[in-house]
């Protein structure tokens, strides 16, 4: 086969899974996003310019501009599915719980922790160059960041004033636990995720030294590190 037709297959093949379902749109325009997602994780936002885009998915940059009239158009559209992702999540687990402080912890912060590892390189995106926002995009991916912030910050100062947690600085604690999942992101792929290519090779290199973890064994294990940083008292919640 020759070298071009090779390259321009290649070119062709998008990932749709890059994506959670309730996001993706139909077509070409859930490929776009997609190429998006897999591109801007990969090279950040000012590596990737439109042309990149149609080259990836094959087609010319006038296929680009028929869904986004900007590149940073597209890009707040990424980091909002990212974004509205979690507070998906985080409102199903909260609304699904049990009204015990550390179990709601728990499940939410399960919740938070798996979306990262679902969906690692569009919570890359979700997480960087987002000082390329302005306007009512940037005000609208603040507010989602914020509520997700608040929920968990609310959950904590529950547990306090029931004495089932004892974290005399909650703000903090709150930052430390939105570090650890977003760093999530950064390293973990599923053994099944092969198509996942790290931005900066991290994930390869832990890959080769962390047990394989999935992404719910992973979730249990960090939702003890976050019980154990806000000072869950264990007693009997069964």
């Amino acid at each position: 086969m020759p070298k071009s037709t090779a390259r321009s297959e290649q070119a062709g093949r998008v990932d749709l899974a890059l994506l959670p379902e309730r996001a993706l749109p139909p077509g070409a325009h859930g490929r776009l996003l997609c190429t998006a997602v897999e591109l801007f994780a990969a090279r950040g936002y000012h590596g990737v310019s439109v042309r990149d885009l149609a080259a990836a998915m094959d087609v010319k940059a006038s296929s680009v501009y028929a869904h986004y009239p900007s590149k940073e158009e597209l890009f707040h559209r990424v980091v909002s599915v990212a974004n509205e992702e979690i507070a998906h999540r985080l409102r199903d687990a909260l609304l699904a719980a049990d009204p015990h402080p550390a179990r709601t912890l728990a499940d939410v912060i399960g919740a938070y922790v798996t979306f990262h590892a679902d969906y690692p390189l569009l919570a890359t995106v979700g997480h960087n160059d987002l000082h390329v926002l302005s306007g009512p995009s940037l005000h609208k991916v603040s507010q989602l960041r914020k509520q997700a912030v608040e929920l968990v910050l609310s959950i904590v100062e529950r547990g306090n004033a029931t004495g089932d947690f004892a974290c005399d600085k909650p703000h903090l604690a709150v930052a430390a636990i939105a570090g650890m999942g977003i760093r999530v992101a950064s390293w973990y792929r599923a053994p099944d995720r092969s198509w996942d290519r790290p931005a900066d090779g991290y994930a390869e290199v832990m890959a080769d030294v962390m047990p394989a973890y999935t992404a719910r064994e992973l979730a249990d294990e960090y939702t003890r590190y976050v019980l154990a940083l806000v000072g869950h008292r264990d007693r009997d919640t069964s």
